[in-house]
């Protein structure tokens, strides 16, 4: 995988999706507040292709943003059901090296459901079918195309570049309030939350952007159609 190619593509879309388009930024910050709609958004990202789709077409968005957030909510809430399982196995052992075994199982199986639905997500924007996302062989297979070892890494990359973006705009944000409010008063500082939600539209469409080029990496299945 070429990780200089991915980052720099990532980087190009975010910046062609907002950068001029005012108008754009501000309906994806109230999609944000309607959250479904946001979502349904991640969905048109993962589905690939340039340019970047505009948020229209607003029914369809939020039915897409519900059935992504399904995705998410099943492969979370199997993630619990594991966890509250094995732990509860701990406690009526109620030794302290089969808990903290339990406990770094436990880590490792949410390392491993959170890769997978990393995946799994835009396998569903693709497809455009619930029933792919969890298709649990189909991706695992499109993830051995990648190399788990190249996967690990590109999300590896993927947080230590959020990391570091999230705190350029945190720190732009805290910025631009503090200095509203020596002119404003505690007015200026009421736009912190405002300035927030402003500066994660950037950070998602980033996210979501990246991923999918990851799984786009693994080749056969990477272009399904979608009805």
């Amino acid at each position: 995988m070429n990780y200089e190619r991915v980052l720099e593509d990532s980087f190009d879309y975010t910046k062609n999706v907002l950068w001029g388009r005012w108008l754009r930024w501000l309906q994806l910050m109230a999609c944000i507040v309607v959250f479904p709609l946001m979502y349904g958004y991640f969905v048109r990202i993962m589905r690939g292709g340039a340019p970047a789709p505009d948020p229209g077409g607003w029914g369809r968005l939020f039915l897409d943003g519900l059935k992504l957030l399904a995705v998410y909510l099943v492969y979370v809430g199997f993630m619990l059901l594991v966890a509250a399982a094995l732990m509860g196995g701990a406690g009526i052992a109620a030794n302290g090296f089969v808990t903290a075994g339990v406990a770094l199982v436990s880590f490792v199986l949410f390392i491993l459901i959170w890769l997978v639905v990393q995946m799994a997500a835009v396998r569903f924007a693709k497809a455009g079918s619930l029933r792919e996302a969890f298709n649990i062989p189909a991706v695992l297979g499109q993830i051995h195309g990648i190399g788990w070892g190249p996967y690990i890494l590109s999300q590896v990359i993927l947080q230590i570049v959020l990391g570091f973006f999230a705190m350029f705009l945190a720190f732009s944000v805290v910025t631009v309030a503090s200095l509203a409010g020596l002119f404003a008063g505690i007015m200026g500082f009421l736009l912190l939350p405002i300035l927030l939600l402003a500066a994660s539209p950037p950070i998602y469409i980033f996210q979501y952007r990246y991923n999918t080029l990851v799984y786009e990496s693994g080749g056969a299945g990477s272009g399904m159609s979608h009805p």
